[in-house]
């Protein structure tokens, strides 16, 4: 497969979580159908929600030319897409375009003919299911008993390439609950599936999802439609279990870990060392759990990081953590990339690009050694909008223009985003 060029696809997922309990129960597959086993683990739902899990937002994006620096310390001038990514801001090599994943934020780099056979795969088909109407209980019962086989099997016939006879399938619930909005009077439940199979290597692949939804009353008005399902394809899944690992390019993530504060390095050490060696709440499936780690400093330009590079059977990881401000959160950006691919730098650039562009919505500035307040306003003096000397120290809330320090984070008083 040629290489010279290279497409990159933003993913996206809203992932919901939540939980009826009964013990779960493989759904026997048709007589002369294809294998697939039904798990549910018998979790509660919600039965009043707003959202489950982490929505992913992102907002305000465009294209720029910035400046990075490579792996030899050289500098140059690459186009990236920029994005404000809940309450940060990052950049990836290239154009982009999105479609769903995991976990917030996955880039997959893909040479061009991948990029094209992908977009043949997209499939999404949706119909009334009346057999669900009675709530969620049912639903998850009559789903238990087959009632999306021959639904899967009408799927799964699309995609010959991946030989769906000679596969064994997982249908296994992953969250779902029942939503009351009180803004606009609307209720309605929901439940979320994910079909799997196994690829060659034994690597557990997303290669559909099913959303049911059934709406009873919408703005104060009762809803009479029945339930309604729609199959997802999963085209980085069904993707991966026809191409080569030598052809698998990589793929890059960032997300969040809400809740916790990633400013001080003994307490990143402390969250992964409690964590584990397999950083299961931080690598996505098929990352592999067994992986041998170690650990360095790496100074950038906006953080500094902490970096953790591993090995699986399959893949070639990185783990890196950036040390924030106080009050910033907690992030993560990993990589992996299959031990056979022939081009390996792409995915570690742009993993590199994202770490060097990373940085908070409130634009913070870290003094670097001679830096003073002086040089940091005439630095960034175009982006105040107004703020003269004296409104720039008093905005920073420096109060002595003398007293900072090297290594300390400075919040710059952006009014826009320039593109």
């Amino acid at each position: 497969m040629k290489q010279n060029k290279k497409a990159i696809i933003l993913c996206i997922t809203v992932i919901c979580a939540g939980v009826v309990g009964w013990v779960p129960m493989p759904a026997a597959a048709s007589e002369k159908g294809l294998s697939i086993q039904v798990e549910d683990d018998g979790r509660e739902l919600p039965a009043n929600q707003v959202y489950s899990g982490l929505i992913c937002n992102i907002k305000d994006t465009g294209s720029e030319t910035i400046e990075v620096t490579l792996p030899d310390g050289g500098k140059d001038n690459e186009k990236v897409l920029t994005m404000h990514l809940n309450n940060i801001w990052i950049s990836v090599p290239g154009d982009g375009t999105r479609c769903f994943g995991v976990p917030i934020f996955t880039t997959e780099i893909q040479s061009s003919q991948e990029f094209e056979s992908k977009k043949s795969l997209h499939y999404v088909t949706g119909y009334d299911c009346p057999k669900l109407n009675d709530g969620i209980d049912t639903a998850r019962e009559v789903i238990l008993d087959g009632y999306f086989q021959k639904p899967l099997e009408r799927f799964l016939s699309k995609y010959p390439e991946i030989n769906p006879e000679e596969r064994e399938y997982t249908l296994r619930l992953y969250g779902g609950g029942r939503t009351d909005r009180e803004d606009d009077s609307t209720s309605y439940w929901d439940l979320y599936y994910a079909l799997t199979t196994l690829s060659e290597e034994g690597e557990e692949i997303t290669i559909a999802t099913i959303d049911i939804t059934r709406v009873m009353q919408a703005r104060g008005y009762p809803v009479t439609d029945d339930a309604h399902y729609r199959i997802w394809s999963a085209e980085n899944g069904l993707w991966r279990l026809q191409e080569e690992a030598e052809e698998d390019l990589g793929e890059v993530w960032v997300s969040q870990l809400p809740g916790e504060d990633f400013c001080r390095e003994e307490t990143v050490r402390a969250y992964v060392e409690k964590a584990g060696a397999g950083f299961d709440c931080l690598l996505p499936s098929g990352a592999d759990t067994d992986v041998d780690w170690e650990c360095r400093r790496e100074e950038g330009y906006w953080y500094d990081y902490l970096v953790w590079k591993g090995n699986t059977s399959l893949y070639e990881l990185t783990l890196a953590i950036p040390l924030m401000e106080e009050g910033a959160g907690g992030w993560y950006m990993a990589s992996r990339i299959r031990k056979e691919a022939i081009d390996k730098e792409t995915c570690g650039h742009t993993l590199s690009v994202m770490m060097q562009t990373f940085r908070g919505e409130e634009y913070v500035h870290r003094v670097r050694p001679g830096e003073s307040l002086w040089s940091i306003y005439k630095q960034y003096e175009g982006e105040f909008a107004g703020y003269d000397f004296s409104a720039f120290i008093k905005a920073v809330g420096a109060g002595n223009p003398s007293l900072i320090w090297e290594g300390q984070y400075i919040k710059i008083p952006w009014q826009s985003r320039k593109y």
